[in-house]
């Protein structure tokens, strides 16, 4: 017995170290992709001549522009039936709480922001300094903020609010004297099976989304932009008028693709914006081919940049780390200090900072978005020469304590002072001409200053002028 059991155990385990050594090896896992600044914009990149021009209309001065995600899934905030709330953006509750398309359209059709006021909000805006205003016509959840007559899926016509935000609220911004623009998800559509998700690993979704889909469903793509994408463009560039018009998450466009809807805005609206994510991914590598059918860049999420870039840029931040209203699972929020820095960042890099905000469900401005707005704007008020109009760092490096803009006729240098070092001064090395006079914005009062040769010092106050940023205005 003892030695039937030696034998069986032998062969046992010869059998397992056999199955182990013909057992596949796990895969070698993917490099990482190449977000670096300086492998997705190539120096040589040239924006069209019709592009700058659209952008001197009124963009490449505006710098500060608020962005809003609204919508449906503003009343969830960020959590249905204690599901969904490990996702960062509450805008993506529908797939991040595998929500059926009538579970969510039961949501929707009891959408009401009642206290929604277009007025307040752009008065709102226009009083924190911003200048132009971005809202989502329709997110990924394919429902529409405008009365369209493409799909009844929409504010006006599926919910007992029955009025046309995007309608009220480009009135409202043009009144205040705001440039107005929308959002919208020309590649994703949840609501249409036809419609392709962000990623693979999203596509299984399909099924728990439209659960009735048969089994060899294939979706098509182009149906679903003659159908829908394309059709709800053309309302909007038709019967709105837009200032700029800001796509997403581009999943399977192609030049084909991106022509139709380039075209069709150029067709209506020749100086309307295009922003890149038309085609590109927020940290997608610019594509030289595509640049005749957009206008500036839209970098990544909630991305400031480390450098200048070769284009006109544009930052879309938020002043959380959600897009839409969050109240459920984690969400943060900025300081003031960090909002403004990274603004102050984003435009001395040669940009403009979106900012976004989530309105409430009930259509009310989200208190503490007002509050970090009303944060910007406060600086603003005192310190916009330095922001408003201006060019890029035209110096070589980022200084250590803050950041540089400059006036466009390079005349005029603004130092905006983030850190203010023990020394309490700061210094600059190769500047191209002498400093004739130094000033701090916050009071008027003459800054001290000394230059030998290219190199200028600046001597500070011992307390700093401004709370988060102080800016000394450096002539030449």
């Amino acid at each position: 017995m003892k030695y039937l059991l030696s034998t069986l155990l032998i062969v046992i385990l010869g059998t397992l170290a056999s199955q182990a050594d013909e057992a596949p090896k796990k895969a070698t896992k993917k490099p990482a992709r190449n977000a670096s600044f300086e492998y997705r914009f190539s120096d040589d990149l040239e924006q069209t001549a019709d592009s700058i021009e659209r952008q001197k209309k009124w963009f490449r001065d505006a710098k500060f522009g608020a962005f809003i995600h609204f919508g449906v899934y503003s009343a969830l905030e960020g959590e249905y039936e204690g599901r969904g709330s490990q996702h960062r953006y509450s805008e993506w509750i529908q797939v991040s709480a595998k929500m059926t398309a009538d579970e969510y359209h039961r949501v929707a059709a009891k959408f009401n922001p009642s206290e929604f006021d277009a007025d307040e909000w752009a008065k709102t805006f226009k009083d924190s300094g911003i200048r132009y205003v971005v809202i989502t016509s329709k997110h990924h959840d394919g429902f529409a903020l405008f009365k369209s007559m493409v799909s009844d899926y929409n504010i006006v016509d599926y919910t007992p609010f029955k009025r046309d935000i995007i309608k009220e609220l480009s009135e409202a911004c043009h009144r205040q004297g705001l440039k107005f623009g929308v959002y919208y998800s020309q590649a994703q559509d949840w609501d249409e099976p036809d419609a392709p998700f962000i990623a693979p690993r999203f596509d299984g979704l399909h099924k728990v989304i439209h659960p009735d889909l048969p089994d060899d469903f294939e979706p098509d793509m182009d149906r679903y932009i003659a159908k829908k994408g394309l059709p709800q463009v053309e309302e909007l560039v038709k019967n709105y008028d837009l200032d700029l018009i800001w796509f997403d998450t581009p999943r399977d466009m192609n030049m084909e693709r991106v022509k139709l809807y380039s075209d069709m805005v150029r067709k209506y609206r020749p100086d309307c914006l295009i922003n890149s994510r038309i085609i590109h991914s927020g940290k997608g590598k610019i594509e030289a081919s595509y640049l005749p059918y957009y206008d500036y860049v839209s970098i990544g999420d909630k991305e400031v940049p480390t450098r200048k870039l070769p284009l006109y840029f544009e930052s879309p931040d938020s002043v959380s780390s959600s897009f839409g209203y969050k109240t459920k699972g984690n969400c943060y929020y900025h300081t003031p200090e960090e909002m403004l820095h990274r603004f102050v960042h984003t435009v001395c890099a040669g940009g403009n900072a979106l900012i976004n905000n989530g309105p409430m469900g009930n259509g009310k401005l989200d208190p503490e978005a007002v509050r970090l707005y009303g944060a910007i704007g406060d600086w603003l008020e005192v310190n916009g020469e330095s922001i408003y109009g201006t060019v890029r760092n035209p110096l070589e490096q980022r200084p250590e304590w803050g950041d540089i803009s400059a006036s466009k006729d390079g005349k005029t240098l603004y130092l905006h002072i983030l850190h203010s070092p023990e020394s309490e001064a700061i210094s600059l090395s190769d500047l191209p001409s002498v400093a004739t006079s130094a000033s701090y914005l916050a009071n008027g009062e003459k800054a001290k200053f000394s230059q030998q040769e290219d190199s200028l010092k600046i001597t500070l106050p011992a307390k700093p002028l401004s709370e988060y940023d102080t800016v000394v205005k450096v002539n030449f």
